[in-house]
């Protein structure tokens, strides 16, 4: 799968409803018991705080690869359109 593919498919999960409301249902959960984690329990806040930046990398890659998707894209539109100035100047 090529990178522009790639990035709308991103751009899509992004902004895909019931996506949305699994990231943000689950960071709110993880923040919740976080709160509710007894003082002390280190153990468990370490958890928590490891689910929370796993949670966070996988959206911030899910981002990466749509930012890379557009850069792509604009890369080849730039390339197209070098490409057929150069035939026109050719062709005559």
């Amino acid at each position: 799968m090529n990178e522009i593919t790639r990035g709308k498919e991103a751009e899509y999960l992004l902004n895909h409803e019931i996506i949305r409301e699994a990231f943000d249902t689950t960071r709110q959960g993880i923040i919740n018991a976080m709160s509710a984690s007894p003082f002390g329990d280190e153990k468990t806040h370490n958890h928590l705080v490891i689910a929370l930046q796993l949670l966070n990398k996988v959206e911030r890659n899910i981002k990466t690869v749509a930012e890379t998707g557009k850069l792509a894209a604009i890369q080849f539109e730039r390339e197209e359109s070098l490409l057929k100035r150069g035939l026109r100047k050719v062709m005559g």
